[in-house]
């Protein structure tokens, strides 16, 4: 019955504190949906997706110098004209109203190209758009698991925290009867301050993973949700470097180089005649008086349409200096998607060795795991059935699995982390593509 009143009151207790979490803590839960709320609402991602919205209306901008303009001016003064060596001023209001449409027939195809820079520009936007998410989903990842290591090498210290406290008790007992001496005391002491230090860099370990993690997610560390199931990741590294030349920051270098290409065309436009469609009304009212009759003119208008060219001669070497920097551009620009293939498959040369060896890691450090486990156990048996195991022989068994746990979680760390830095390098993590928790 007393069993069962603490269990009830552990689980009200667990209740409440979900409760008190409100209903982020509750989609915590699934890491899917946590990763679904960091990309609606991580500030470097709404701050990539506001940089898309101003392309798309680039792109607008551009797409408008197809179509007409219509423009209306108009214009009222009060004048007065002075005739030098004759009598009388001269004082007379005037008017005019103008209405002009214009359409643009031939420009040196400034405008085809302007569109097909914005349309590259924008393609490249939404590809750093995409490589955004796929860097900040795995931050949350890799915060994840640091987050999921730092617990447990936390628990595996508090065992060995408490096993060799238990150690220490031991020895002082067989120190009153003369089976113990006060080195072997001594010894278990030192061992046990030596885990409580392991205890407290376990504390400092696992606080700097929450605060990334809290960082990360805008959650906090106490309701994080266990790792999820990642995508498969390609099959060999041959596959794995030829999907990097279609990744986001390859796709994003290659739109912007096709950009700089497009903006020669554009500078070179400037140097081409320009040929536009032109119609308006013009309204003139008042004016000077007449001299001989004394009567102001006439109200007029006319009606006016025909075709406008414009050829440009000489504007100080303007056009010449600009198609000049926009040449250096594009040779920049295609010297960048260079760089950023090399950058890209050294990534996944990167992540895929880690895996590779972190795979490895991970097989040998179980069975290390196991032997260990299995060594502690026997060696404090012997030591206390009156063996020839001594209590540093047990201390150090304790210590050695103890280093044993530990690297086993850091291999499944970094296992895991390759693989996500793989599929992020590859354009491959969304919160769609992440699966049930890891088993």
């Amino acid at each position: 019955m007393v069993g069962t009143k603490y269990r009830i009151r552990g689980a009200a207790a667990l209740l409440l504190g979900l409760a008190g979490l409100g209903p982020a803590a509750a989609q915590e839960l699934d890491m899917r949906a946590l990763a679904q709320n960091v990309v609606e609402t991580n500030p470097r991602i709404q701050a990539q997706r506001a940089a898309v919205n101003a392309l798309e209306a680039r792109l607008k901008s551009a797409r408008a110098g197809y179509y007409p303009s219509l423009e209306a001016s108009g214009l009222s003064e009060r004048r007065q004209l002075t005739i030098h060596g004759a009598q009388g001023d001269q004082s007379f209001n005037i008017g005019q109203a103008d209405v002009e449409a214009r359409l643009p027939l031939f420009d040196g195809f400034r405008t085809p190209n302007t569109v097909k820079v914005a349309e590259a520009e924008l393609k490249s936007g939404r590809a750093v758009l995409e490589a955004t998410v796929q860097d900040v989903l795995l931050q949350l990842l890799t915060a994840s698991a640091d987050l999921r290591r730092d617990r447990l090498i936390r628990d595996y210290s508090q065992k060995q925290y408490d096993a060799v406290a238990d150690q220490l008790k031991a020895t002082a007992r067989l120190l009153e009867f003369g089976e113990a001496t006060r080195t072997d005391e001594n010894q278990a002491k030192a061992r046990l301050a030596v885990s409580q230090a392991n205890i407290f860099a376990s504390d400092e370990d696992l606080g700097t993973s929450a605060a990334v993690f809290e960082a990360v997610s805008g959650q906090p560390a106490t309701v994080a949700p266990p790792l999820p199931e990642l995508p498969p990741i390609p099959l060999n590294l041959e596959e794995a470097r030829a999907l990097a030349k279609d990744s986001p920051a390859v796709r994003s270098a290659q739109s912007t180089a096709d950009a700089a290409a497009k903006a020669v065309s554009v500078a070179r436009g400037a140097l081409a005649p320009q040929v536009d469609l032109v119609g308006g009304y013009n309204y003139l009212t008042g004016g000077v008086a007449n001299l001989f009759t004394g009567r102001l003119p006439n109200d007029r208008s006319a009606l006016y349409g025909g075709v406008e060219l414009r050829v440009p001669i000489f504007q100080q070497g303007k056009e010449y200096a600009e198609i000049e920097r926009a040449k250096a551009v594009k040779n920049q620009r295609l010297q960048q998607v260079d760089a950023t293939v090399r950058d890209t498959t050294q990534d996944v040369d990167t992540a895929w060795a880690r895996w590779k060896s972190a795979t490895a890691t991970i097989a040998a450090a179980r069975q290390a795991v196991a032997a260990n486990e299995q060594a502690a156990e026997g060696v404090r048996r012997e030591a206390l059935g009156g063996g020839s195991r001594t209590v540093l022989d047990v201390l150090n068994a304790q210590n050695e699995l103890l280093q044993a746990r530990a690297t086993l979680e850091r291999a499944l760390r970094n296992e895991y982390v390759a693989r996500a830095s793989l599929l992020a390098t590859l354009g491959r993590l969304s919160p769609q593509t992440l699966g049930p928790p890891v088993q």
